[in-house]
């Protein structure tokens, strides 16, 4: 099974909305894929952006029965132990955080307090998104998840195989993508306006972070698999390169390679388009190698055979080694320079929100 990092992904597009990604290196699964997506990782807000992903998913059980009282108020809204509790203890199991009964005082006290000041803050912020009318319907959560499968190159079932290794559940994972998508209209209606990324900006990065942009010498494929018995009958190859010389003719035509590799490739990778991915210079089959050799990025080569059968390959991307242009990584420095931007606006934008807000604390 494929690993599924969250930085593997190009930045998501839920749909028009700037979208929310809480960046977390332990976990395993992508949250939500987009155009400009969200990474809380500045000050204190960055410490807590693990605990407040956490406290998006439904809570476990608490493991002992405790008597329950208030630990906060926020304006009309009391929190209570047991829910700073179940905040913990769900923030321990998917973090791989130490046990409270193994840390010290001080420690445990602080871990507390982390935990409840994001409570307070998810409080808050439910509470402004509830006045706003906002919310995320089914649709634009079935939309947001298949944007997470297509930009992944990864199907469904991988998806729930890889959420069963992080211990959560597919409607679990369904929520979060519900906040996510909350706070992403969020922050589009209350950020957005205040942050103008300028092409100077962006020739300014560029220039400054050259190795960022240096790319390793490979090529990036899709390909329509036609399988092979083995050993093939010289007729059954012939026929199988004749239709594969068909479906070649059907893209040269228009047809787009996505949609005739999920219509006629016999390969896992059909439905994600034959999204092979990128391979280094050299790694490739000899059978591979000579058949793209001459291929312009764009172009679909005639019919490869190899142990696996006959192939269709298209190069999606060349890289020399060389510093990409400005013009290929423009985009993603725009989206860089976005998220660092929003990330200030926002943090200014919830101490506004706590300021204006009554909060007490009784821990």
């Amino acid at each position: 099974m494929k690993q599924i990092r969250n930085n593997a992904f190009p930045a998501p597009a839920c749909k028009g909305m700037d979208s929310w990604q809480e960046k977390n290196s332990q976990r395993s699964v992508p949250v939500c894929l987009g155009t400009d997506s969200w990474r809380e990782k500045s000050g204190r807000w960055s410490v807590a952006s693990g605990i407040l992903l956490a406290l998006l998913l439904v809570g476990l059980p608490a493991s002992a029965e405790i008597l329950d009282r208030v630990v906060a108020t926020i304006n009309d809204r009391a929190i209570m132990q047991s829910e700073l509790q179940e905040a913990l203890e769900l923030y321990e199991h998917q973090m791989g955080q130490q046990s409270p009964e193994m840390m010290s005082e001080r420690d445990r006290t602080a871990l507390q307090r982390r935990v409840l000041e994001d409570l307070v803050d998810k409080s808050l912020i439910e509470g402004f998104a509830v006045k706003a009318g906002i919310e995320a319907s089914d649709e634009e959560i079935n939309r947001a998840i298949e944007e997470v499968l297509s930009r992944a190159h990864i199907s469904e079932d991988e998806l729930r195989e890889a959420l069963q290794l992080d211990n959560l559940s597919y409607e679990e994972y369904r929520d979060q993508i519900r906040d996510q998508l909350v706070k992403a209209k969020m922050i589009q209606r209350e950020i957005r306006s205040r942050i103008n990324i300028t092409d100077k900006q962006i020739e300014e990065y560029y220039l400054d972070h050259p190795d960022e942009f240096r790319a390793e010498e490979g090529v990036v494929l899709r390909h329509i698999l036609f399988p092979l018995p083995y050993p093939p009958a010289p007729e059954v190859v012939d026929a199988t390169v004749k239709e594969a010389s068909r479906v070649r003719q059907e893209i040269l035509e228009g047809k787009p390679f996505p949609e005739a590799a999920r219509q006629y490739s016999n390969d896992p990778t059909a439905g994600q388009g034959g999204w092979l991915g990128f391979f280094r210079k050299g790694s490739l089959s000899p059978e591979m190698e000579a058949g793209i050799v001459d291929l312009e990025e764009g172009e679909v080569s005639e019919p490869v055979q190899t142990a696996l059968g006959i192939h269709l390959l298209k190069v999606e991307e060349r890289t020399t080694g060389d510093i990409r242009p400005l013009e290929k990584v423009r985009s993603s420095i725009q989206e860089k320079l976005y998220e660092e931007a929003a990330e200030r606006q926002f943090e200014e934008w919830r101490k506004e929100l706590r300021k204006n807000a009554h909060i007490e604390i009784f821990l």
